[in-house]
């Protein structure tokens, strides 16, 4: 990609590559560490924000800057990756002039995403619902439930002992947030439960993972 690189460029990129090795699956960080010198971005690694997984900043004559959750698996890290790559392409072609997520971002997503799944980064069981989310990717991969559970499997702090609210049958009582819930109704990306305590009514994402309550 980046063609032949002086000594300086190649301790650059093994600098970005050790860094990155940690957060991406190992096939995948070569080719994003160059990337990132190809483009002139500034990755930065953030703790963990509830209402994002990564963002892109352009900032003209100072680079441009991405920041990803640290928290994320190495498949949902490279998702996030190219998403505010992306971005970033956009806002190269197009200027501040577009919508965050219009027609232009989506098709920069689809062109930065596709030679990642030709080179195999993913494994099957995530290159499926990836393929089908990227004829219509939306702003955030987070609502699509397919490809979420697909991603789900790769959570190193997922616990054994817990399921997937949205596989759960109606009416199944579970623990969630030290409170016990019963399934009412599955919606689209969220499912209608009942608080077993106050009868209120709550939606709950389909994919949290909770415990089901024991019989005794």
């Amino acid at each position: 990609m980046l063609g032949v690189i002086d000594d300086q460029k190649l301790a650059h990129k093994k600098k970005l590559m050790q860094a990155l090795q940690k957060y991406l699956p190992q096939i995948a960080v070569e080719y994003c560490s160059e990337l990132l010198m190809l483009y002139k971005l500034h990755l930065h690694i953030e703790v963990a924000r509830k209402d994002r997984l990564g963002d892109y900043s352009p900032h003209l004559g100072k680079g441009n800057r991405i920041s990803i959750n640290h928290n994320l698996n190495p498949y949902d890290f490279l998702i996030t990756f190219i998403h505010e790559l992306a971005h970033h392409v956009t806002h190269q072609k197009h200027g501040p002039n577009h919508q965050s997520h219009g027609a232009e971002w989506k098709q920069a997503f689809k062109d930065c995403m596709r030679p990642t799944v030709m080179l195999g980064f993913f494994p099957p069981d995530i290159a499926a619902p990836l393929i089908k989310h990227m004829q219509k990717p939306k702003y955030t991969h987070s609502g699509d439930i397919a490809l979420m559970k697909a991603l789900s499997k790769y959570n190193v702090h997922t616990k054994t002992d817990q399921v997937l609210v949205s596989d759960l049958p109606e009416g199944t009582v579970f623990w969630f947030q030290q409170k016990q819930f019963r399934k009412l109704q599955k919606l689209r990306t969220y499912v209608l439960c009942e608080a077993l305590t106050s009868g209120k009514r709550y939606k709950i994402h389909g994919l949290c993972a909770v415990n089901l309550v024991s019989k005794t």
